[in-house]
């Protein structure tokens, strides 16, 4: 009986087969059914819209016709044309990124369509055009308003959606687009402040609380003979006329070694700060000016942020950012390696006269020139003008050679090291005074007076700052005799 109930189940299982079968084959059927009954299906994923319909621009505008451009999102950023330079509001102009921000505008004026996807859609929540994160409104030069309304990035291709303000089709544009309307106000600073030549260095300001600053500016120099040597003067924190500066050791403030002085933000902290007492900036405690010939950076300097960061703001600007401090060890320079040591700087061929007076010894070195015209060789020549130097100490000719010897032994004299303490006044045991070939140019007097056993103090141009080793003094004093006692015996 059991086994007879078998077969008969499987005849009808057959037979139900075989009619499934037919019915399908002629249409009565549809065989996914089945399919659908056994086998599991995944689930339905979102639809993609079809990208079908190409465009082009939606319209022909420059940047230029651009007044103004608005980027709405999580915040609201204003681009504003001001005689051809782009302001954001908020913004220092100095830390504004021009180049990135003329992008972004230049984007808006030249947008175009990729794809347009639906005349009339139905729903627009599946392009995020139902509430738009982005909105970019841009005022004309005319008077009239252009708004795009930003939506989801396709899933797959580098595209997103968008609808144009006064028309209901939906569109793809390319995602620069996208990533241009959606810009934060922190794309468009530049983290480059400055990068200095300090071989071409134009100014230098370095102030530190507690400390004399320290000024260099460029002065014109005294004479071409210089070759610019002279070109780089102090201000401060030295008071003596004409103290030269050469910054032979960049390679210390530099990070590679390279005349470069590079300064960059670290990090953006607050660009409208309310508050700037905790940023140590309220009174700012240094203070940084550097420039050459084609670049320039002002900075205000705080507080630590860490041991290795510092806070700062440009000088007129309001945005507080941080600064490694090894990019600006420049500010902890000692300003006697930068000053030129000789008592008075000055090529022979500037000078006519040096007088030096000390106990009952007077020595007076001449160097008289004169234009005198030289016969030519042959007989076809020319006559030629020439410069012929006479020299004389003490009123006997001398040697060139070794009247310009003697000359750079008494320029040669450089100064040790700065007077601790209050100035000293008195008279000189020793007095050096140049005289130029230049009649308008004053002569310039350097004496030297008692400091200690083994040192003079400096007064150049009646300013006392530094100290010299009497020992080198001593050797000039004994050269001079020595070559005026060979003189005597010619």
């Amino acid at each position: 009986m059991r086994k007879r109930l078998q077969w008969l189940i499987v005849l009808t299982l057959c037979l139900a087969l075989l009619l499934f079968v037919y019915g399908s084959v002629n249409g009565l059927f549809n065989i996914n059914i089945l399919v659908g009954i056994f086998v599991k299906q995944p689930a339905t994923e979102p639809e993609t819209p079809a990208l079908v319909e190409q465009i082009g621009r939606f319209w022909d505008l420059t940047e230029n016709d651009i007044a103004q451009l608005t980027l709405i999102g999580p915040g609201q950023i204003e681009i504003t044309n001001a005689d051809g330079q782009w302001l954001v509001n908020d913004v220092d102009p100095a830390l504004l990124d021009q180049a990135q921000v003329q992008t972004v505008v230049r984007r808006f004026a030249t947008l175009e369509a990729s794809h347009k996807l639906e005349e009339k859609p139905s729903d627009l929540t599946k392009y995020g055009l139902d509430k738009p994160g982005t909105t970019a409104r841009a005022k004309l030069g005319d008077g009239s308003e252009k708004v795009v309304y930003l939506g989801n990035r396709h899933p797959t291709e580098y595209l997103f959606y968008a609808q144009i303000d006064g028309d209901e089709a939906v569109y793809a544009v390319n995602g620069m687009y996208g990533v241009a309307f959606q810009s934060k106000v922190e794309d468009f600073l530049i983290r480059e402040l400055a990068a200095i030549d300090l071989i071409d260095l134009q100014y230098l300001l370095i102030r530190n609380a507690g400390q004399a600053p320290i000024e260099i500016v460029t002065g014109e120099s005294r004479s071409p003979s210089m070759l610019g040597m002279d070109r780089l003067r102090f201000v401060s924190p030295y008071k003596t006329p004409y103290r030269v500066a050469h910054l032979e050791n960049y390679p210390d403030f530099t990070l590679d070694g390279s005349p470069v002085l590079t300064l960059r933000v670290r990090e953006f902290v607050d660009l409208d700060p309310v508050d700037l007492n905790q940023y140590g900036l309220d009174q700012p405690r240094g203070e940084l000016a550097v420039a050459d010939s084609r670049d320039s950076v002002h900075l205000l300097l705080g507080a630590d942020r860490n041991e290795t960061e510092v806070y700062a703001m440009l000088k007129d600007g309001h945005a507080v950012f941080t600064i490694y401090k090894n990019l600006i060890r420049i500010r902890n320079a000692n300003p006697f390696d930068w000053v030129n040591k000789f008592l008075y700087m000055a090529s022979i061929d500037d000078i006519r006269r040096v007088e030096i007076f000390w106990d009952d010894q007077h020595y007076q070195l001449d160097m008289k020139r004169e234009q005198v015209v030289v016969e030519p060789e042959d007989a076809d020549g020319e006559p030629k003008a020439e410069l012929k130097e006479t020299f004389y100490i003490n009123g006997m000719a001398a040697e060139e050679r070794s009247f310009r010897r003697l000359y750079g032994t008494i320029i040669g004299l450089t100064v040790d090291a700065l007077i601790e303490g209050e100035p000293l006044s008195g008279e000189p045991v020793m007095t050096i005074v140049y005289y130029h070939n230049n009649p308008e140019t004053t002569p310039f007097t350097v004496e030297l007076l008692p400091y200690s056993r083994d040192l003079y103090a400096a007064r150049i141009e009646g300013v006392t700052e530094f100290v010299i080793a009497k020992e080198k003094v001593d050797q000039a004093k004994a050269e001079l005799a020595s070559r005026l006692a060979e003189l005597d015996q010619e």
